[in-house]
């Protein structure tokens, strides 16, 4: 699959997953440091699963942002994933004031499951993405969003998730 980089195209290396497919599997690590299987953090909940290239840009912060103010209420499980360090995520979190569960995609493990892997500039990353995960582990939506600079549709995933909820 292909996406833009400011209308320059980038591949996004493996197969990706689609709506339907049960959530893979993945080793990540928490803000905390320590190692969790994504399989337990989505058990029984609706979850939306963003995935950013670098929480420390402003696209990636304004996407994070947003999502974290929509689903405050606690009935949707929202967690990001990058390949940020857990020390970048805290560091982040301290200074926007806020408390996002974040996961880190240290081995690279996610990236391969979800076929998400990019490079930019020599840099490993992940691509802009948005998932939303019902209760029994399947996705109900996904958005590889095709223009890296850009932020994902906020209303759709939030709905989706919100009906799933039901």
């Amino acid at each position: 699959m292909e996406i833009k980089v400011n209308g320059e195209p980038l591949v996004i290396e493996g197969k990706q997953v689609e709506v339907g497919d049960l959530a893979p599997n993945a080793t990540l690590v928490n803000r905390i440091g320590e190692t969790v299987q994504l399989k337990d953090l989505l058990a029984d909940k609706v979850t939306i699963l963003s995935v950013v290239p670098n929480i420390l840009t402003r696209t990636c912060e304004l996407q994070t942002k947003r999502l974290s103010d929509e689903t405050k209420s606690g009935d949707i499980q929202y967690l990001t994933v990058s390949r940020n360090t857990p020390q970048e995520f805290n560091t982040w979190n301290q200074e926007n004031e806020l408390d996002v569960d974040t996961l880190t995609d240290e081995s690279g493990e996610f990236g391969r499951a979800y076929g998400l892997d990019i490079n930019l500039d020599g840099n490993d990353l992940l691509a802009r993405t948005v998932y939303v995960i019902d209760q029994n582990g399947v996705i109900q939506y996904r958005e590889i969003v095709e223009e890296l600079t850009e932020e994902p549709t906020y209303k759709q995933p939030l709905q989706v998730a919100k009906d799933a909820l039901k």
